[in-house]
């Protein structure tokens, strides 16, 4: 029987199977993943009855016992050196003693299925997607900076986050292969999500609250990319996210993981809020000073400081569509348009300060240019070009908060009877017909991979539907009928 020598890989690097850079006391690959080095591994391989295991070198023959350590990983009956674990010793009638229970298991159990996914392994998957596709609209990270933190959490027992990161990577795997659509997210791994989920959220332990939301964003996101299955305003996980956060309250203190995928899930959130007609419960002093305080002492880039700080101004959306809607009802009400109009106010002058400094800086700095559209120079001959995501997301989410906030202002001050000449002006470059129909053809080729298809087609008239609901001026009605959108009469939900 002899030992041949193994690499000096970490169990980590070797589970994953990948090189190690053996930069100890903690290589680069469980720096990235968050994991605890276990260093320089010393063992042998051996062949025993046609059997392979490994073990210090000190082993001896008989039943003495020997541990390998694995951080972070789950105990199994069926494979320590997976699992991890102070498990392995070496006999060849009983191949795997566990150390601390002291019952053996006979070769002829090895035969029963190992699980293929477990979270160490769904980690090192994770962790290889993120750097798959750079710059490409594969690019994983385009769905948060959240996910890179993703990896430090697996092994926190939380199968509700272990499951949706495996939808994830398998529906992104399939799309990336160029698969049908309508393979692309595995029924089975979308039911044990669900399930875990449900299970998360009743689970009182308040420790697990960020990987519960983490779940639930990650969910969400998966939704919005692969499955139309409900229509475009369903937000199927937006109410289980704004109880998880409530579960947490203000006052509990937010790691920056916690920060990322909160903010990362407000557009849902806000969205459902205004559905119901309700405040964003975002929206309290109590809230706003703690994500403020948050964002101001947290490591993270300052364009995505300034992307944050921008949408928790934006919890206000809520609230003014409301007192829109409020307004279509009585017409007449010229204290509700007071208010409307004060609030609209506020936000408005903060989203000009930070048109004059925030995004004026960028684009000296030439994070935002403007430069020559090649994709549809029919409709702009001009378009805008961003270095990284988080800044088109922050020219985006400034653009949309502007024009909705002149619209707010437009229906606070036809009630009040001052119309003024600015905003009018303002409201005018709005009305663009080349606008809407390079979102008509945005919205479509999105629509054309998702399955199944969502109900009915992108046209100017849908378009102009969810624009009006999601600023007040239309209600939201459960419907499948196009007419309410055709006709102006509401918005599908």
């Amino acid at each position: 029987m002899v030992g041949v020598p193994k690499s000096k890989r970490c169990t980590f690097c070797k589970t994953r199977k990948t090189k190690c850079d053996e930069k100890w006391p903690t290589c680069g690959t469980c720096a990235r993943a968050g994991k605890v080095c276990s260093g320089a591994r010393n063992t042998y391989k051996f062949v025993v009855n046609g059997s392979h295991n490994e073990v210090p070198e000190d082993v001896g023959t008989g039943v003495e016992t020997s541990q390998i350590s694995l951080q972070n990983t789950e105990t199994s009956a069926l494979d320590g050196r997976r699992y991890g674990g102070p498990i392995v010793m070496f006999d060849p009638k009983h191949i795997f003693i566990q150390e601390n229970s002291r019952k053996s298991r006979s070769s002829a159990k090895l035969a029963s299925p190992v699980p293929s996914n477990p979270p160490d392994q769904i980690t090192s998957h994770l962790i290889e997607c993120l750097d798959a596709a750079p710059g490409t609209g594969y690019d994983l990270r385009i769905l948060g900076p959240f996910l890179p933190l993703v990896p430090q959490h697996m092994g926190s027992g939380n199968m509700a986050l272990t499951n949706a990161v495996e939808l994830l990577l398998g529906a992104w795997t399939n799309s990336r292969r160029g698969l049908p659509s309508d393979t692309w997210l595995d029924l089975r791994t979308y039911n044990m999500a669900l399930r875990s989920l449900k299970t998360a959220l009743d689970d009182a332990n308040v420790e697990q609250l960020t990987n519960t939301l983490t779940a639930l964003c990650i969910l969400q996101k998966i939704e919005v990319l692969y499955d139309f299955a409900r229509g475009s305003n369903q937000e199927n996980h937006a109410a289980g996210l704004i109880a998880v956060i409530n579960r947490g309250g203000p006052a509990r203190h937010m790691t920056e993981m916690a920060l990322h995928v909160t903010l990362e899930s407000i557009f849902h959130m806000l969205q459902e809020d205004i559905r119901q007609s309700r405040e964003s419960d975002l929206h309290t002093e109590e809230w706003m000073s703690t994500l403020k305080g948050a964002i101001d002492t947290s490591t993270i880039r300052p364009v995505l400081k300034d992307l944050y700080h921008l949408w928790v101004q934006g919890t206000a959306w809520p609230g003014l569509a409301r007192l829109v809607r409020l307004l279509r009802q009585n017409p007449s009400d010229t204290m509700t348009a007071a208010e409307l109009h004060l609030r609209a106010t506020s936000l408005a002058e903060l989203l000009q300060h930070q048109d004059k400094t925030t995004l004026a800086s960028l684009a000296e700095s030439g994070a935002i240019t403007k430069v020559d559209h090649t994709t549809r120079p029919d409709l702009f001959a001009k378009c805008y070009e961003f270095t990284d995501f988080s800044t088109a997301k922050l020219f985006v989410s400034h653009a949309l908060f502007s024009v909705i906030t002149c619209r707010f202002l437009q229906e606070a001050d036809q009630v009040l009877g001052h119309l003024g000449p600015s905003l009018e002006k303002q409201a005018r470059k709005f009305r663009n017909k080349e606008e809407r129909e390079f979102c008509i053809a945005g919205l479509r080729q999105m629509d054309s991979s998702r399955h199944p298809p969502p109900i009915g087609e992108w046209v100017e008239e849908t378009i102009m539907a969810n624009a009006k609901a999601y600023s007040g001026r239309l209600p939201f009605l459960r419907t499948q009928d196009k007419k309410v959108e055709f006709d102006g009469i509401g918005c599908r939900s």
